[in-house]
């Protein structure tokens, strides 16, 4: 058996254990991810991280495992110690954490030394119909010229927007904003406000490989932000509803405070599914 880098070479190798969406992110600035394959040439196990605060000198940087699979205990183990003794020693990562809702991946890494607790997952999943049926949303009739879709823009405002947005610290969910191109966006369903030629609101939406609706950045400034945060959501949730069935799934990540506060604040009720959080000093 080998264990070994996943590179831009042999990523297409590993797209059925890590499936589709996982597999278009390994393309992406800060994912990393070591494979194996067995003596017979397959396939056998996948871990893939995300390094967090790779750019910010002012912070350490961590890293998010994301995914871990094998066939056998031994391949679980070769995966952790290649990450440990490679990818935590070249990126210099002084903590590694993750949340899992499958309880096998969280039993795996809680015996490589991870402080592992239960609790709430910080992601929401619901319908696309669910969505188009809240009540703010519902009362809004009309949604101004001033509110378009991503496509709309230019390269070169979608440019400024995104630089102001990293300018002021606002990057949703998102580790690599500055690196993404708009294309990574579904630019028919994510929103933007424009005020006097100025792109000064935001709201992003990834549609995966796999069909997934996911929210990443909503940000707006100036004088009528908090209403224009409203209407951006409004105006995506309509588009979305044209163009995609009323089952289509939208997960929510609480991650961030803004999120969580937001989520909190339009799906009263709605609860994530249990999951495993773990944390580990480097």
């Amino acid at each position: 058996m080998s264990v070994f880098e996943i590179s831009e070479e042999n990523l297409e190798e590993f797209e059925n254990i890590l499936g589709i969406d996982i597999t278009d992110d390994m393309n992406r600035e800060f994912y990393r991810g070591y494979g194996a394959r067995d003596d017979d040439g397959n396939i056998n196990g996948a871990l893939v991280y995300e390094v967090k605060d790779l750019d910010d000198d002012d912070r350490d940087t961590v890293s998010r495992l994301l995914f871990i699979k094998a066939d056998n205990e031994e391949t679980y183990a070769d995966l952790h110690k290649i990450y440990k003794e490679e990818g935590v020693v070249d990126e210099y990562i002084a903590e590694t954490f993750y949340e899992f809702e499958d309880e096998e991946m969280a039993s795996v890494c809680e015996k490589e030394g991870f402080l592992q607790t239960q609790k709430e997952s910080e992601i929401i999943r619901i319908k696309l119909k669910d969505a188009v049926n809240f009540d703010f949303i519902k009362k809004i009739k009309k949604i101004p010229d001033y509110i378009v879709k991503l496509e709309k823009l230019s390269v070169t405002q979608y440019r400024a927007g995104i630089k102001n947005c990293v300018f002021s610290g606002q990057s949703g969910i998102l580790e690599d904003l500055s690196y993404l191109p708009m294309g990574w966006f579904d630019t028919g369903i994510s929103s933007c406000t424009i005020t006097d030629d100025e792109v000064n609101g935001f709201f992003f939406l990834r549609k995966t490989p796999s069909g997934v609706i996911v929210p990443v950045l909503l940000y707006a400034y100036g004088t009528d932000a908090v209403k224009n945060l409203a209407l951006m959501i409004a105006n995506s949730v309509k588009e979305a509803e044209k163009r995609y069935p009323p089952d289509t799934e939208i997960v929510i990540c609480r991650t961030r405070k803004q999120s969580a506060a937001l989520a909190k604040k339009l799906l009263p009720g709605i609860k994530g599914k249990p999951a495993f959080f773990g944390e580990r000093v480097e």
